[in-house]
């Protein structure tokens, strides 16, 4: 296993997270499902493994919409892929070796209207992609076709889109999706949509959330202890760098986040410090705070830091950022009562900050989902930062 901190880590280089993945095809058996979490914490490398061993009897298509700022070019990828995987050569799903000729001259007839659409100035116009769109949807709905659409930065797509174009155009697209979603529940074909920007989020800011309330959303979780000193252990013997069980362990409590890319991360930087037998704690303290939390190769963090703003308003922004800043100096967390007084300090007008009174609420809301922070179950269910290199960066960043 080869130390990757750059692209998605994919093959050999992947480590197996065997039940995450499995619960997620549960889930697909079921309804389609939106799989969120933040930026460089593995979403992709999951896609990347259900794309080379799909559910038995599925066509797994892949897309990165973060391309796209036009609905047109999503729906014309869309078809593009299908076809693609129809012409590829190597084993096919029963079903397209069964049916896959006459569905493919439906494609090659789609994908004629939607090049049509993308020279014509009309594909400008507002809902211009709809035939399109009704037309791919009718296929895969007669044809009951198994194809296993996952569709990476979707709420990225929709930013776009809405940057672009209009928010009545993003209202209009999701509008159909939800729409096809429905017709296609009791049929083969399912969508995964994944975001590293809070798809709840964008279409909140958008006034457009009941379109996503039908999705099964499942969120990434962190590796488990177990799996995480497998994974520094693996790591370490692969690359012949010297780490012992106990510097494995002091690495865990130091990040305080099990996510593979920091844990990828520490691992080059004790390659790079060329110890020559096992770091001690003082070494491998002096390399966390001096090298990874100040490091610009921590893209975990440094994403963390930026994508605020793309996941709120001007103002929830600066409620989110005041948060974080705050609380990154607490010892103890903070309590609701704490909460409402720091928003009483930014709003401090009664008035107004009545008229706001559900951005605390959304804010807070946003950055436990998100992985900034975490709440308590027990006694005052006290707030803290979810990790301490999260807490750490942002005490540096903001001191």
């Amino acid at each position: 296993m080869n130390i990757r901190v750059g692209p998605p880590v994919t093959g050999d280089n992947f480590y197996p997270r065997p039940a995450l993945i499995t619960r997620i095809l549960r889930a697909l058996e079921q309804s389609h499902v939106v799989f969120l979490g933040p930026r460089r914490t593995g979403k992709t490398s999951c896609l990347e493994e259900i794309l080379v061993n799909p559910p038995t009897g599925y066509v797994p298509i892949l897309l990165n919409l973060e391309k796209h700022d036009s609905v047109i070019g999503w729906l014309g990828e869309m078809v593009a892929a299908v076809r693609a995987a129809l012409d590829k050569p190597g084993p096919k799903a029963p079903w397209l070796v069964q049916q896959g000729g006459k569905f493919l001259r439906r494609v090659e007839e789609i994908q004629i209207l939607g090049n049509g659409l993308k020279l014509s100035a009309s594909a400008e116009k507002p809902q211009a992609w709809r035939p399109l769109a009704d037309e791919f949807l009718s296929l895969l709905k007669e044809s009951n076709a198994p194809f296993l659409f996952l569709l990476d930065e979707f709420p990225a797509f929709l930013t776009l889109v809405a940057r672009k174009s209009s928010r009545e155009e993003v209202e209009a697209v999701l509008n159909w999706f939800r729409a096809a979603r429905h017709e296609l529940k009791d049929h083969a074909p399912r969508f995964l949509v994944t975001g590293s920007i809070g798809l709840k989020g964008v279409v909140r800011r958008l006034g457009l959330s009941p379109s996503i309330n039908d999705f099964d959303t499942r969120e990434i979780p962190p590796l488990e202890e177990s799996e995480a000193l497998d994974l520094l252990e693996q790591l370490a013997c692969d690359n012949n760098v010297p780490l012992d069980a106990k510097g494995r362990r002091h690495i865990l409590r130091l990040l305080g986040a099990n996510w593979p890319i920091l844990l990828q991360l520490f691992i080059s930087e004790v390659q790079d410090a060329n110890f020559k037998k096992p770091p001690t704690k003082i070494a491998l303290d002096r390399l966390y705070h001096e090298h990874i939390v100040a490091s610009n190769r921590n893209e975990y963090c440094n994403c963390m830091f930026t994508r605020l703003k793309q996941a709120f308003s001007e103002s929830e922004c600066r409620l989110a950022r005041e948060i974080l800043k705050t609380i990154c100096r607490s010892d103890h967390g903070f309590t609701r009562d704490e909460f409402e007084a720091l928003h009483a300090r930014l709003v401090p007008d009664d008035s107004h900050r009545l008229l706001v009174a559900e951005e605390l609420d959304y804010v807070l809301d946003a950055l436990k989902h998100d992985g900034y922070l975490l709440q308590e179950t027990g006694g005052e269910q006290r707030t803290r930062f979810a990790s301490n290199i999260l807490r750490d960066y942002w005490l540096r960043k903001t001191s």
